[in-house]
């Protein structure tokens, strides 16, 4: 299976300099709209935070705090999870990371103690799902009921150079003058588009 990402934040005020560690919350469990580039149809996506429907083991057991998902390089360590400070708490999927004391990591995590960096990606794992139909009475929903928390990244504020375009409206969008990059665009890129979430696609000139 394919580690896929999501986005989560960082808790500046909660930093403990006793032992250089800060709390993130890794999952609010909100619905996110995601594509199945097989088959070419629209979902919404929804990670369960029922106690037995997360295996935190591997974040109990002191998973990476990443640079931007890089689990290719050691040297993109930028901390890891306190042992045992992984819990799903009042709907919210919540950790506390101690940072890297190394002169190598000194400028990101400087950032990060102090709230200039506040945006946290979560890699995950999905073992089970169930499907349903939305609100609406279209759209299908994928609920994870048996997923696993990889690793957490600390990723650039926004996360993407698209967020905020995206956010606004399409208006905004068209006199921006960009767009997100195709499937077509993405595999020219050489990046294998369907195990990236949409949201991360790149941002490209042109309509």
């Amino acid at each position: 299976m394919n580690k896929q990402v999501r986005s989560g934040s960082l808790r500046p005020r909660s930093y403990d300099s006793v032992d250089n560690s800060i709390e993130l919350v890794w999952s609010t469990g909100a619905a996110v709209r995601r594509r199945d580039y097989r088959t070419d149809s629209i979902f919404d996506e929804v990670l369960s935070l029922a106690p037995n429907h997360v295996r935190l083991d591997r974040l109990n057991a002191g998973a990476p705090l990443l640079d931007t998902h890089d689990d290719s390089n050691l040297a993109s360590v930028l901390g890891s999870v306190v042992p045992g400070s992984a819990k799903v708490a009042d709907g919210l999927g919540i950790a506390r990371v101690r940072l890297s004391e190394a002169p190598g990591d000194a400028d990101i995590v400087s950032k990060i103690r102090d709230g200039i960096i506040r945006n946290i990606s979560v890699g995950y794992r999905i073992h089970q799902s169930i499907v349903s139909v939305g609100d609406d009475g279209d759209t299908e929903v994928r609920t994870a009921i048996d997923w696993e928390p990889l690793e957490i990244s600390a990723v650039p504020v926004p996360a993407d150079a698209g967020s905020q375009i995206r956010s606004g409206s399409d208006d905004t969008m068209s006199q921006s003058g960009l767009r997100r990059a195709t499937a077509e665009e993405m595999s020219a890129m050489g990046r294998i588009f369907w195990a990236i979430p949409m949201e991360f696609w790149p941002m490209v000139e042109g309509n």
